[in-house]
C-alpha cells in the first residue's frame, strides 16, 4: 500500500474517532471560517460537517450565540486559550449545559485559527444542581482543599452561609479565616491543622461573622484523603449552619427545665399539702366536730350546755381559729410562691413603722412569749409592702422557733443606707456544705428541719418577696456551733437633705402619723 494511501486510511480512522467522539471538535482559521468539523456538530446544530464546512462561525451558532462567545472567539485569535460555560438550545429543542475549549493553533508565532472542543455537561449541573438544593435545604456547603496551595474549591452553599457573592468576592482560605469569629478563630484553623498533620477527620463547632455583621453558628467538618505515599492529598469538608438548629435545641431544653422545675414544684406542692395543711385541717376538724357533737347531744340546762364549760367551748374555738390562720398563712405562701414563679410580684409599696410591724407580726404568729426584740437605733420606717414584710417575717421567726433553740430574738440595725432586721437564735445553724442550696426553691437544711419537716420554699420565697421590694435575705453562721442569724436588709427612707424642703404627706390607713417626703430646693 502506497505512502498517500496509508495516510487516507490514518486520517479516515482518525475522523471515525473524532466523530464518535460524545463532544463537538471543530477547527476554524484565522477568519472564523470551519475548516473541519465532526459529526456532534449536525447533531446539535442540524448541519453536516460538509454543509458547515467554509462557513463563518456565526452563521453556524446564530447571531444570539454568537454575540455572546466573541470575545472568547477574539480571544483565541490573540493567542490566548478559553474555557467558558455556555446555556445552549440545540435542534431538538432541549436546553443543555455546556463547557467549551477554544485553543489557539500557533505555528512559528502566529495564530492560524483555534481549535473546538464543546462538550455536553448537562447531567454534571444538573447533579450540581439538585446538590446545591439539597445543600441550601440543608444549610450546608462543601468543600476541598489541596495541601500546600491556595487552591481551594467551596460549593454555592459556603458562600451562602457566609453571606457572600460567589461572583464577586474569590474565597480563598486565607478569606475565610477573617469571618470567623476572633474568639473561635484558633480553634477552628488548629482542627485544620491537626487534620493536615494526623490524616484524622474532625468536627469543630465555631461562629462566624458575616460582611453585614450578623453571627452565625456553624459546624466544621474535614476529612483527608491520603495520597499513595500514605501523605495527604487533599481534603474534603463541609460546613453547615446550625444557628437556628442550636436556638430549638436551646429553646427546647429551657421549656424541659421550666417542664420539669414545674413537676418537681407540683409534686413538692403536693407532698407539702398532704403534710403541712392536713395538720392543721385536723384541729379545725376535730374541734369543729367536737362542738358540733356537744351541741347536738345537750341537754338543756338554763339553756347552757350541760358537758362543756364556756372555757371549755372557748379553747376549742380558738385552737380551730389558730389552726385556721397557719392554714391561710400556708395558702398565702402558695399563692405568693405562684407569683414569685410567674413573674407577676408588684410590690404594693407603703410608709410602715418597722417597730409596730415587728410586734404585731410576733403577736399574730403566736411568740410574743418565746421571741424577744431589741429595735435598737433601726426601728425606722420603711417603704415596703405590708403583706410581703409579714410574711417575711413569719417565715424568718416561725422557722427560728421550730428548727432554733432558744433563745430567739428579732433586732434592728441602721446600716449605711438601709435597715437590717436580724432574726438569731442558739441552734446548731445550717450546715456550710447546705449554704449554697439555702435560698433555692423546696431546699431542706440542717438535721432539725429534716427531721421536724416543712415546706422547703420558705426562705426562698422570703428572699424572692424581699428582692421585689428593693431588699434582701442573707444567712450569716455563729463564731462556733451555736448561734447565727437570718436578715433582712431593706433601703432606708433618705432623710431630709440641707437646704431642702418638706412636703407634708397624709396619714396612712391604721393610724400612722404624717411623714415628711424630701423635695429639692
Amino acid at each position: 500500500m502506497s505512502s498517500a494511501r496509508q495516510d487516507q486510511e490514518r486520517l479516515r480512522g482518525l475522523l471515525r474517532v473524532v466523530d464518535n467522539l460524545p463532544a463537538m471538535i471543530a477547527y476554524w482559521d484565522e477568519d472564523a471560517r470551519n475548516v473541519v468539523a465532526n459529526a456532534s456538530y449536525e447533531e446539535w446544530f442540524g448541519l453536516s460537517p460538509g454543509e458547515i464546512r467554509g462557513r463563518h462561525i456565526s452563521q453556524v451558532l446564530g447571531p444570539d450565540v454568537y454575540l455572546k462567545n466573541l470575545p472568547y472567539i477574539q480571544g483565541a485569535l490573540r493567542g490566548e486559550p478559553q474555557l467558558f460555560d455556555r446555556t445552549l438550545v440545540n435542534q431538538a429543542g432541549r436546553t443543555r449545559h455546556t463547557l467549551a475549549s477554544y485553543v489557539p493553533d500557533v505555528v512559528d508565532g502566529v495564530v492560524r485559527g483555534f481549535f473546538v472542543l464543546v462538550t455536553d455537561v448537562t447531567p454534571r449541573v444538573e447533579l450540581q444542581r439538585v446538590m446545591d438544593e439539597a445543600q441550601a435545604l440543608a444549610k450546608l456547603g462543601s468543600w476541598d482543599l489541596v495541601p500546600g496551595t491556595s487552591a481551594v474549591t467551596w460549593s454555592r452553599g459556603v458562600y451562602a452561609i457566609l453571606g457572600l457573592d460567589p461572583s464577586a468576592e474569590p474565597l480563598e482560605l486565607s478569606t475565610l479565616w477573617k469571618y470567623i469569629h476572633p474568639a473561635d478563630r484558633h480553634r477552628a484553623q488548629a482542627s485544620l491543622e491537626e487534620a493536615l498533620q494526623t490524616g484524622l477527620p474532625y468536627q469543630v463547632d465555631y461562629r462566624i461573622v458575616r460582611p453585614d455583621g450578623s453571627a452565625r453558628e456553624v459546624v466544621g467538618r474535614g476529612r483527608p484523603i491520603l495520597g499513595p505515599d500514605g501523605e495527604v492529598a487533599h481534603v474534603t469538608g463541609t460546613l453547615q449552619d446550625v444557628t437556628e438548629t442550636n436556638e430549638l435545641a436551646r429553646e427546647l431544653a429551657r421549656t424541659n427545665a421550666d417542664l420539669r422545675q414545674a413537676n418537681d414544684l407540683n409534686a413538692d406542692v403536693i407532698a407539702m399539702l398532704g403534710h403541712d395543711i392536713r395538720s392543721p385541717l385536723g384541729v379545725v376538724r376535730f374541734n369543729l366536730e367536737l362542738l358540733d357533737r356537744e351541741w347536738s347531744d345537750r341537754d338543756r340546762v338554763d339553756g347552757e350546755l350541760a358537758d362543756m364549760s364556756e372555757e371549755q367551748r372557748r379553747a376549742c374555738v380558738s385552737r380551730a381559729r389558730q389552726a385556721s390562720a397557719h392554714l391561710v398563712m400556708l395558702v398565702d405562701r402558695i399563692l405568693a410562691l405562684s407569683s414569685i414563679d410567674s413573674g407577676r410580684v408588684s410590690p404594693a409599696r407603703e410608709r410602715i413603722d418597722l417597730a409596730r410591724a415587728i410586734t404585731e407580726t410576733v403577736d399574730e404568729i403566736g411568740l410574743t412569749d418565746s421571741v424577744s426584740a431589741d429595735f435598737g437605733d433601726g426601728a425606722d420606717a420603711i417603704m415596703f409592702d405590708r403583706v410581703h414584710l409579714n410574711q417575711i417575717l413569719t417565715n424568718l421567726l416561725t422557722n427560728a422557733v421550730r428548727y432554733g433553740e432558744a433563745p430567739v430574738g428579732i433586732s434592728t440595725r441602721r446600716e449605711v443606707g438601709n435597715i437590717a432586721i436580724s432574726v438569731t437564735d442558739a441552734g446548731r445553724g445550717v450546715p456550710v456544705d447546705q449554704v449554697p442550696q439555702l435560698f433555692t426553691r423546696f431546699a431542706r437544711t440542717g438535721l432539725r428541719q429534716a427531721a421536724v419537716g416543712g415546706t422547703g420554699f420558705g426562705l426562698y420565697m422570703a428572699r424572692q418577696l424581699a428582692e421585689a421590694n428593693g431588699g434582701t435575705v442573707t444567712y450569716h453562721p455563729g463564731r462556733d456551733e451555736h448561734g447565727h442569724e437570718f436578715t433582712l436588709t431593706v433601703p432606708a427612707i433618705p432623710a431630709i437633705a440641707s437646704g431642702g424642703m418638706a412636703e407634708w404627706v397624709p396619714p396612712f390607713a391604721g393610724g400612722l402619723d404624717g411623714a415628711v417626703h424630701f423635695v429639692a430646693p
